[in-house]
C-alpha cells in the first residue's frame, strides 16, 4: 500500500480534512504514514491501517524528521 493510498483511506482522510494542521504536525503524520501498513488479509483486524507503536513514538521524539545516523538517546 503506497503513501497516497493510505492518505486517501476514509479512516485517515476524514481526520486530516477535519483539522488545520501545522507543518510540524504534517511532518509527524507523513513519518507515521511512511511506516504504516494495511492488514490486507484481515488476519488481525477488519483491514485497518496499522502502525507499530515504536514508530509512532519515534515520530513524536524526532518531530517527524527521518532517522539520521547521529541520533542517540
Amino acid at each position: 500500500m503506497d503513501k497516497e493510498e493510505i492518505k486517501n483511506d476514509i479512516s485517515v482522510k476524514s481526520r486530516l480534512d477535519a483539522t488545520t494542521l501545522t507543518d510540524e504536525q504534517l511532518k509527524i503524520i507523513d513519518f507515521i504514514i511512511d511506516y504504516s501498513f494495511k492488514d490486507k488479509q484481515q488476519v488481525y483486524t477488519n483491514g485497518s491501517i496499522l502502525v507499530p507503536l515504536f514508530r509512532v513514538l519515534d515520530a513524536i521524539v524526532q518531530n517527524g524528521e527521518q532517522y539520521n545516523e547521529t541520533y542517540t538517546k
